[in-house]
């Protein structure tokens, strides 16, 4: 004999249907959405979220931590310089020493050279650390290659 219980049964689950891509999508995109065909199961239809990024650090810190990894990477036997690298810093120097020269000892105009002076020093040293910070993602790249590939 069986008692009647209060609980009733619960209805069978609902068939899982796929929810609709056309919310996500602009409206620009979507007449040619209807052309193509829907996507396989489990693709995903957004890239995944970047990691938060670390926390940066002080500025005096960062530009010391630069300058050791500019000097590891120039003495490193494993890395080659890059040629525009090569050529650059030397022709840096070079044209430093040519701005002084020019403004200070050969056009030297009251009010006008020293300012000149400084705008073209400040746009070649930003020209040579813009060289030098694209050579250190390269050669940090490479020391990433060679942790992870090294068999040493």
């Amino acid at each position: 004999m069986t008692e009647p219980t209060s609980v009733q049964p619960s209805p069978p689950p609902a068939p899982v249907t796929a929810e609709p891509v056309a919310p996500m999508i602009p409206p620009a995109i979507l007449p040619l959405m209807r052309l193509l065909p829907p996507p396989p199961v489990g693709t995903i239809l957004a890239p995944p979220e970047p990691p938060e990024l670390a926390r940066r650090g002080w500025f005096v810190a960062q530009m010391w931590a630069e300058v050791r990894l500019a000097m590891r990477m120039y003495f490193d036997p494993r890395y080659r310089i890059s040629r525009t690298a090569q050529v650059a810093f030397p022709l840096v120097a070079a044209l430093l020493a040519l701005n002084y020269f020019l403004f200070s000892v050969w056009f030297s105009i009251a009010f006008v050279s020293p300012i000149a002076e400084r705008l073209l020093d400040a746009l070649v040293v930003l020209l040579g650390y813009r060289i030098l910070i694209r050579e250190l993602d390269r050669y940090r790249a490479v020391l990433d290659y060679l942790s992870r590939f090294n068999t040493r």
